[in-house]
């Protein structure tokens, strides 16, 4: 291919400009099929009410992956090329014009079709002789890396879109793209999901033209950064029936179909019509969420559940999970917290490898102190899945971790239980918010607790300790806030609605 030719090409799938937002970029696919509000809000919501909030997990994983991923590509083939570039538009020109040269192997290659409104990046291009391409007797094929056990949905459809384009810039698409996952590969045929990318990208037009409009999730989570706080705001304040828990979108849609559009609605209208359109306990459910909403108090659904029984000792504890961040990556509670009721203070245990994971659980065990007449209260069934499973493991510890079991309580069974909650979900994010708790800090989560325990691991950085104590600190708090905030609340009967 002569230089001359190499720039025709470049502008021709360039259509002389560089990707802006109204491209679809492959690597936005999950967020096409998991978070489709936050496609729509790019095109159609107030570009103001954006806010960026950083994903400090899904940055740290990024480059944890990428490292590792580029040291195995280097291993495997010796000769890769790697693209370098200062900009978008001349890391695409590098990429064809590798292809052109012929190198054996590109990395970080990216592939625009711009005419068509799509492009992506591409970890890693193979060349073959099996089948020839515009640039000569041979072709490439990719190669994706995703440090996951299962191929999901969204990256096959990803690298699918990938190898479509590949093929319309070289003249030659490729029967499959091949994945490496956790410990095996996954071909993924171009046939068996070229119907279902058509799909997909006509959805994704159709949002930006605004023909579609997708629901958001429900708050405090209703769609990912930067349109969150915005989605959050909208859901409340329109009253959208994605704040009503347990219904799915085609229940929504048959109430939308029936003239109920808001909670408010569904407040107004009789049981009996709703039970017409919904089945139970389905309609009974929404009816009376909605009439909390109404309200603004928790109406009771059944007594006898709520309050848990009251122990001499109460302790209010969570767990924070975090991975390792290595090529062999491990999985560990890093961290036991407790909000002790009579003490009125916070208890934290700290382990900073997996094999120290064991101990802080030991510890949990040492300070209770009087087993008979303590109260382990949690939200949520993970924190004592996660202790039977460490029983299997460590079976010297079998019994203490038993034990702690035995004195569990899931808080949120029993608010669930005994009310409805003019809430969105059951979740502890959702439900302490609704009684007035708010958590001390903006820019720390549980995803964002994981990076700043590596980081403080790294650098001994004692103030992402303390973040993450405070974190931790206000799950256990909330549970208990939100515990007295029921028992103080003018709780309503059904049978005076």
């Amino acid at each position: 291919m002569t230089e001359q030719e190499l720039q025709q090409l470049v502008a021709h799938f360039s259509a002389g400009r560089t990707p802006d937002g109204q491209d679809f970029n492959a690597s936005r696919m999950y967020t096409l099929l998991e978070e489709p509000f936050c496609i729509w809000c790019q095109f159609h919501a107030p570009q103001k009410e954006a806010v960026a909030e950083s994903n400090r997990y899904e940055n740290l994983k990024v480059r944890t992956d990428r490292n590792s991923r580029d040291e195995w590509i280097k291993e495997e083939f010796p000769t890769v090329f790697f693209v370098e570039a200062h900009d978008d538009l001349e890391r695409f020109t590098g990429t064809l014009a590798a292809m052109a040269r012929g190198e054996s192997a590109i990395a970080n290659a990216a592939l625009w079709n711009l005419p068509g409104n799509v492009y992506g990046s591409i970890n890693l291009l193979v060349k073959t002789d099996t089948a020839p391409s515009r640039f000569g007797p041979y072709h490439y094929e990719i190669y994706q890396f995703k440090r996951a056990h299962d191929l999901k949905e969204h990256y096959a459809l990803q690298v699918s879109l990938m190898n479509q384009i590949l093929g319309q810039v070289q003249g030659y698409t490729p029967a499959k793209a091949r994945v490496f996952l956790k410990g095996r590969t996954v071909d993924v045929s171009h046939a068996d999901h070229a119907q279902r990318l058509a799909h997909e990208l006509a959805f994704w037009r159709n949002i930006k033209s605004g023909l579609a409009k997708p629901e958001a999730h429900k708050p405090p989570k209703a769609a990912a950064s930067p349109w969150r706080v915005y989605a959050n705001k909208l859901m409340a304040q329109t009253k959208d029936l994605i704040m009503l828990p347990h219904l799915n979108t085609e229940m929504r849609q048959c109430l939308k179909i029936n003239g109920l559009f808001t909670t408010d609605d569904v407040a107004h209208a009789p049981l009996a019509k709703l039970q017409e359109i919904l089945e139970e306990p389905y309609a009974t459910e929404t009816y009376y969420n909605a009439r909390a909403y109404l309200h603004n108090k928790p109406i009771l659904r059944q007594s006898g559940h709520f309050p848990p029984p009251d122990k001499k000792y109460n302790l209010y504890f969570d767990f924070e999970a975090t991975e390792t961040f290595t090529k062999d990556n491990k999985s560990f509670v890093y961290l036991i917290g407790i909000w002790d009721k009579e003490q009125n203070k916070y208890v934290s245990f700290v382990a900073k490898t997996p094999e120290e994971e064991i101990n802080i659980f030991e510890q949990f065990y040492q300070y209770i102190q009087d087993f008979e007449n303590t109260a382990l209260y949690h939200w949520t069934e993970y924190e004592v899945r996660k202790m039977r499973k460490l029983a299997m493991v460590w079976t010297d510890k079998a019994d203490h971790l038993n034990k702690l079991c035995d004195l569990c309580c899931d808080l949120k069974v029993c608010v669930n239980d005994a009310f409805y909650l003019p809430a969105p979900s059951f979740s502890l994010k959702a439900a302490a918010p609704a009684f007035g708790f708010n958590w001390r800090q903006d820019d720390c989560g549980a995803m964002d607790s994981m990076v700043y325990f590596t980081n403080w691991l790294k650098t001994g950085d004692e103030k992402l300790l303390r973040k993450i104590l405070m974190y931790n600190e206000d799950d256990c708090k909330a549970m208990l806030a939100l515990e007295n905030a029921l028992k103080e609340a003018e709780v309503l009967s059904p049978n005076t609605l």
